[in-house]
């Protein structure tokens, strides 16, 4: 991205606001420039006040400083900022980091706006304002007011918040966790998370990115750059948030289930990044995707000196689907002259609690000259009676000579020399963990991204629809002021090329009997109202009627209940339909994310699809490899996959997904579509019952 390379990597910067008085920020963050490694000749404190701060000389204005500047730093109240903002356009400065809070944080938009809008007249990028500021161990810029530089690095840390990137300074330092960068983003007036992941993509010393998010503002271009930056650099996400939920009070199925959460789910996986639970798992996970050589195949061996933690690694491995290699007996015989005779050369590989740095070393290279070993995961369980940093010495000295072209992680347990020795081997290049849960997970995620990375673009099935046949039909609805009704929802559903029923609308019982007489028993009943989401909640609806005085209790029967339960709904007839085979029930929808638009969902069916959830999202446009993605999470698809009985036509509701898909680009006024039940046969399928809800429309109730 322009401008984001003079952000990161600048040649000059400019602190304005720099101050003598050591507990002003504007001093706090000049001394950090100068004190961790950054050229004081290419350091220009901006002050008019004063001639001088920390031995360099002091300027009144930018436009005085006798050099071109990449980087200004901004610590002014925020009454001032414009002005300074002004100045450097007319200095021509790349890159304004604005430390300064009192913006849109506190309500003050229109400040901010202001200031975006001088920079953007100007050519000026700008990083916040309300930021703590911004690191590189590349050029040893510490450009904040956090106190020190991390241990260099490869992983770059991106966070909306300034308190937990601070926090995590600290952290990553006592764990002997490398960074290469650390940006705090602040109000993301301008850069945000997804202009430096762009950069980060193409910087030769990133190897992976760490993002800490609270919310994303632009998803559409979030979506566009992840997609393209996972390819070449992995991503790992901490997304803070989990429990909010859509504002709307009466929704869909779909849309109770699509919790803002789950839109970022569905992007997260589409896009490929690797989403972590907590900061522990964030590095760990960045540890193994950043140090680990991709794995040439699926074969993990773990080696262990205590039975107990090799037998917990196992299980851990079968948990995240690693596959544990079964040990040929060529190999097995050159692993026994590493162990007693009591060892086991089983997976897990047991050297027992007599193995030395020695046996560890032997073994290790054993295994790692053998091409049938994909990725290895060696454990150590302290004996009082051995160093641990002896064995994390034979480890790493064995890897650097025999094993670089191979992913290998380590799992030390036990106290603080064991801490000692995990801090080594992550100096080293190999991640270290202080259990073998941890181990596995790390190695597994680095298996996960591989995948994704490999994943073929996929392609949009074709969908053949009557477009304006729809918009006809809805634009019918809007000038009227209400949602489509059931028999129009089907419609719409219909010049999608999704299958459903015939409908017919009776006013009156009269009419209701004569479309009987037409159509033949059995049938369905159900109440034609734009107001009703949920039918069977207000005894909207009745199934399998078969004859004449079952219509008619039926017909009877609805619309009291409706009136009773649902008084204020408008009631437009009573839909008469045929009877619909059943098949294995699946539901579709879709519900329209503020962030990142339409969410298309695929699940278990059913009246209890909200108790069950067994559901799966994914944003659109979906290409075939999302909707195979998206049904393979649910316990249905093993159902159509033919589970306890004959398989079902699973592709006939690959259609569906993506004409919901489609629909749902089409027409920005959709804000949820239901197809709940649809059925699935061993042929075709057949959407029961389908809801339309369209934006900006009040429903009176259910």
């Amino acid at each position: 991205m322009e401008g984001i390379e003079h952000l990161v990597r600048p040649r000059t910067v400019a602190v304005v606001g720099a101050s003598r008085e050591s507990t002003k920020i504007g001093h706090v963050i000049l001394k950090n420039i100068i004190e961790n490694g950054f050229p004081r000749e290419r350091v220009f404190p901006i002050n008019p006040n004063v001639d001088e701060v920390l031995g360099l000389k002091c300027y009144p204005s930018l436009n005085d400083v006798p050099s071109k500047i990449d980087l200004a730093v901004i610590a002014v109240p925020a009454n001032v900022v414009p002005r300074v903002i002004e100045d450097c356009v007319r200095k021509g400065v790349k890159v304004a980091a604005i430390i300064s809070s009192g913006f849109r944080e506190v309500g003050n938009v229109e400040a901010e706006m202001k200031i975006l809008e001088i920079a953007k007249r100007g050519g000026v990028r700008i990083l916040g304002p309300n930021i703590v500021g911004l690191i590189d161990t590349v050029v040893s810029l510490n450009a904040s007011f956090l106190p020190y530089l991390p241990d260099k690095g490869e992983i770059v840390m991106i966070s909306q918040s300034g308190a937990l990137a601070a926090a995590l300074l600290t952290w990553t330092k006592l764990k002997s966790i490398g960074l290469l960068d650390i940006i705090n983003l602040g109000n993301r007036a301008d850069v945000d998370e997804s202009d430096l992941m762009d950069f980060f993509s193409k910087d030769p010393h990133a190897k992976a990115i760490v993002l800490y998010l609270e919310g994303v503002e632009n998803g559409k271009k979030f979506m566009e750059v992840a997609k393209r930056v996972s390819k070449e650099r992995p991503i790992v996400v901490l997304k803070a948030g989990k429990g909010a939920r859509a504002a709307e009070a009466v929704k869909s199925h779909t849309g109770s289930l699509a919790g803002s959460d789950v839109a970022y789910d569905a992007v997260f996986k589409q896009c490929g990044i690797v989403r972590a639970s907590d900061i522990r798992t964030l590095f760990d996970y960045a540890l193994s995707l950043a140090m680990l050589p991709d794995p040439k195949g699926e074969n993990v061996v773990i080696l262990t000196n205590g039975g107990g933690a090799g037998v917990m690694c196992a299980d851990a491995c079968e948990e995240l689907k690693l596959r544990l290699m079964e040990i040929p007996e060529d190999l097995a015989s050159a692993l026994r002259k590493w162990m007693p005779s009591f060892g086991s050369v089983f997976n897990p590989i047991d050297l027992t609690g007599m193995a030395t740095e020695k046996e560890y070393y032997g073994s290790i290279s054993v295994l790692l000259n053998d091409e049938r070993v994909h990725a290895l995961i060696t454990l150590f369980s302290h004996p009082a009676t051995l160093n641990p940093m002896n064995v994390a010495e034979a480890i790493a000295s064995c890897v650097s000579e025999v094993g670089k072209n191979k992913p290998v992680v380590a799992a030390f347990i036990g106290g603080k020399e064991c801490d000692d020795a995990m801090k080594f081997l992550i100096k080293n290049g190999i991640p270290t963990f202080d259990t073998p849960e941890r181990a596995v997970a790390a190695l597994a995620t680095k298996y996960r991204y591989i995948y994704y990375k490999n994943r073929p673009a996929g392609k949009h099935l074709e969908i053949k629809r009557e477009k304006d046949s729809a918009y006809e039909i809805i634009v019918r609805a809007l000038k009227e002021g209400r949602n489509l009704t059931q028999s129009e929802s089907c419609e719409v559903a219909s010049f999608y090329g999704i299958p459903t029923p015939k409908k017919f609308v009776a006013k009156n019982l009269e009419e209701a009997l004569r479309l009987a007489d037409d159509l033949g028993y059995p049938l369905v009943l159900e109440v034609e109202s734009p107001d009703i989401v949920h039918k069977t909640d207000v005894g909207a609806i009745k199934l399998n009627i078969r004859d004449r005085r079952e219509l008619e209790d039926a017909y009877d029967g609805i619309l009291k209940s409706v009136k009773e339960k649902a008084p204020n709904a408008k009631i437009e007839g009573v839909v008469v339909r045929p009877f619909v085979k059943e098949g294995t029930q699946v539901a579709v929808g879709m519900h329209r994310d503020e962030a990142f638009g339409p969410l298309v969902m695929f699940g278990s069916g059913g009246v209890l699809v909200e108790l069950y959830r067994d559901v799966s999202f994914r944003v659109a446009p979906l290409t075939d490899v999302d909707i195979e993605e998206m049904m393979r999470e649910t316990k249905v698809y093993r159902v159509l996959e033919g589970f306890r009985g004959a398989p079902k036509d699973a592709n006939s509701v690959k259609n569906v997904l993506a004409a919901v898909s489609q629909l749902a680009l089409d027409f920005d006024i959709i804000s949820d579509v239901d197809i709940n039940p649809l059925f699935v046969y061993e042929s075709g399928c057949m959407a029961f019952d389908v809801k339309m809800l369209l934006k900006g429309v009040k429903r009176h109730s259910n």
